[in-house]
């Protein structure tokens, strides 16, 4: 039987974008599969969201370091200290799986490395996601057709080695999200503010207090401040009290590291979504609605693949005026609506609504079709290897 070995060291907001399909290939007793966990909390997320999504969980295995490494080494340096610690037991395999792309130090190390697989984490448009690295595996399995068609045309990929699976992380919490209860018990139209972990995109700091003076001082909406959850990852206590001392009950919720961040709490219960250059804005766009974006660094953004995502709603500098803005964008959302739908269609492969504005995916479930494709992927290089020792070089 094959082996597959799952590298889930990119953090928790990773996890819903290959981990329900780790646990389907398990099911189907096609392959041995092994996930690597970074330390005991990453394996108890591991847990948890397989269980919530009632999958059966493969074996998981805790990436230990030891501990004059641990000391000696600073934080940042972990994760690349345990894919090189752990790399013999990594590559003992017929393929990895992984969401990040640290890890294509695998192939660059001495010593045989099996293939390779990535499914990305996301399905956005910044120039980040389309990195040089891609060129490193031997396939890549993404949410939807533009990001194929980008990895192909940039020369990161050719074709055969780029398949497109559908959203994976959507397929999985459109499951949950019926047993999901309102963000406030009142009936005010949600804000929610999702800016980017980066300075040098996002506008947390240029624009959050203001934002949640703003909202309180009208007082006709919610607000719920929920940033990429690496923004306040290295946060003191008093830094994190500082910020989360802005939430004001039944008005403001301020989010700055809980499972809400990453499971589509806020980004399927929100009403508007206010933002810069996140990624999660194709998570909002799985049922189309009024979208407002920050451009923090007087982007030239009109003709720039990366950000494309800002045609979904208007585009303000960070000294906007808020409300105005905000009644705006729910006023103006009839003229983005099918641009929304369309490139949501292009974004999550086979995503589209019924009738009643349901959200739905045509053919496979996405968790599906990537565990097919990986399967068939490997299936063809075991035959490719059976064909070649057959063949030899006196034949």
């Amino acid at each position: 039987m094959p082996s597959l070995n799952v590298l889930a060291i990119g953090g928790p907001h990773h996890l819903a974008h290959f981990l329900p399909v780790a646990c389907e290939i398990h099911r189907r007793r096609t392959m041995k599969v092994t996930i690597f966990a970074p330390d005991a909390a990453d394996a108890a997320a591991i847990r948890k969201l397989a269980a919530q999504l009632e999958l059966p969980i493969p074996e998981v295995v805790e990436m230990k370091l030891p501990p004059l490494l641990l000391r000696l080494l600073p934080p940042k340096a972990h994760k690349l200290a345990r894919i090189l610690f752990w790399a013999r037991k990594l590559r003992a395999c017929d393929a990895i799986l992984t969401a990040e792309r640290t890890s294509t130090i695998l192939k660059r190390i001495p010593g045989k490395c099996p293939a390779m697989i990535h499914i990305p984490h996301g399905a956005g448009d910044g120039a980040a996601g389309f990195e040089s690295r891609f060129a490193l595996f031997d396939q890549v399995v993404v949410a939807g057709q533009k990001d194929k068609d980008r990895l192909v045309s940039t020369g990161r990929l050719p074709a055969d080695r780029c398949e497109v699976s559908g959203s994976i992380k959507v397929s999985g919490m459109l499951r949950l999200a019926q047993d999901r209860v309102p963000l406030f018990d009142n009936d005010r139209p949600v804000i929610l503010y999702n800016p980017h972990f980066k300075s040098r995109l996002g506008s947390f700091h240029l624009l959050a207090q203001r934002l949640v003076d703003a909202i309180v001082d009208d007082g006709r909406y919610n607000l719920v401040v929920a940033p990429h959850i690496r923004l306040a990852q290295h946060w003191d206590d008093q830094q994190r009290a500082q910020w989360e001392a802005l939430a004001v009950p039944g008005r403001v919720m301020v989010d700055l590291g809980s499972d809400r961040l990453v499971d589509m709490t806020y980004t399927l219960g929100a009403d508007l979504y206010l933002g810069d250059v996140s990624s999660q804005v194709y998570e909002f766009l799985v049922q189309p609605r009024p979208c407002l974006f920050v451009n923090t660094h007087a982007e030239n953004y009109e003709t720039d693949e990366s950000y494309a995502m800002w045609q979904f709603g208007d585009v303000v500098a960070p000294d906007f005026d808020i409300m105005p803005a905000i009644d705006r964008a729910f006023a103006d959302h009839p003229l983005y609506r099918a641009r929304q739908e369309k490139r949501a269609r292009y974004a999550l492969g086979g995503i589209e609504w019924d009738e009643n504005g349901a959200t739905r995916f045509a053919g496979d479930d996405p968790i599906v079709r990537a565990a097919s494709l990986i399967e068939a992927f490997l299936q063809g290089r075991s035959t490719r290897r059976h064909a070649t020792a057959v063949l030899s070089p006196a034949q």
